[in-house]
This record gives C-alpha cells, sequence and structure tokens, in this order.
C-alpha cells in the first residue's frame, strides 16, 4: 500500500470514529432536554452526522475493499483537542462546545481534501468540510442568540403586575 494511501485510510478511520462520536454526543444531549425544538435540533444534528458516517464508511470500504471496524482501525492514537463540558452544563455551554467540535470537523476535512489523491476525493472531503461549516455557523448563531439576547420593558409593560 502506497503511503497516500494509508494517509486516506487513517483519515477516513479518525473520520469514521468522530463522527460516531459527534452523533452519539447529540443524541445525549438530545435526550436530556425537556424542550422540544432543542430536542428537535439536536436529533436533526445526530442524523447528520449518521449521514456522514454512512458516507465514510461506504468510502472507507470502496478504498480498502472490506468494512470499516473500529477495533481494527489503525487511527486510535488520533484524539481531537475537545475540551469536555461540565457534568452539568448549560444548554449555552453545549452550543458553544458544538460549535468549536464543529468547526475542528470543519478543519479536519479541509486538511484532508489538501491530501486526496483524486479530485473525487478532493470533493468529497471539501463537501463534508462545507457541511461541519454549515453546522459550526449555524450552532454560533444559536450561541449568539442564546448570550447576547436582551430585551427592554419598563414595569409599566408588565401585563398583570407580578
Amino acid at each position: 500500500m502506497d503511503d497516500k494511501k494509508a494517509a486516506i485510510i487513517r483519515i477516513l478511520e479518525m473520520a469514521i470514529i468522530e463522527e460516531i462520536k459527534a452523533k452519539n454526543f447529540y443524541f445525549k444531549m438530545s435526550a436530556q432536554l425537556s424542550n422540544n425544538e432543542a430536542q428537535s435540533r439536536f436529533r436533526h444534528m445526530a442524523e447528520a452526522e449518521q449521514e456522514h458516517e454512512d458516507i465514510l464508511k461506504a468510502w472507507y470500504e470502496e478504498t480498502c475493499g472490506y468494512p470499516f471496524d473500529a477495533s481494527k482501525a489503525q487511527s486510535k492514537e488520533y484524539k481531537l483537542d475537545i475540551t469536555e463540558p461540565e457534568h452539568n452544563a448549560t444548554f449555552l455551554d453545549i452550543l458553544k462546545l458544538i460549535a468549536k467540535v464543529e468547526n475542528k470537523a470543519f478543519h479536519f476535512y479541509k486538511e484532508a481534501a489538501l491530501l486526496a489523491r483524486t479530485p473525487e476525493e478532493k470533493r468529497m472531503f471539501e463537501r463534508l468540510a462545507s457541511l461541519e461549516q454549515m453546522h459550526a455557523d449555524q450552532s454560533r448563531i444559536e450561541v449568539q442568540m442564546a448570550a447576547d439576547e436582551s430585551l427592554h420593558f419598563s414595569e409599566d409593560d408588565i401585563p398583570w403586575k407580578i
């Protein structure tokens, strides 16, 4: 196996493992929320990560000739440097974490595109980078909305005078 193919396989393995972790994380966060819209948002994100996982697994099998097996992955030594949230993180804490995670995924796929062996591989990595960037942008918008939102009113505006 040539060095470039081995590098692509390691990238695919790491990407699959991280997409699985992301999917599981979003499902876990969704299960803890009481707000239906927030639950739905996290489930949607988990489903998007599942799509990425499926794409990468198919690509891995096409590249290697056999299905992905996490226990045999060469990329176990790779870890993304993501800060773990506190055990009792707020929704805003999780949104901030997601923005960072998705941004790291974006950079990972952009760098992977530079190592691509074929135009098809390059397009696939660039597509995944674009999707991760959209997730990061959406999370940053949500963080900004949640953190910066201030509403102004006077005592006279309060109904039912609490």
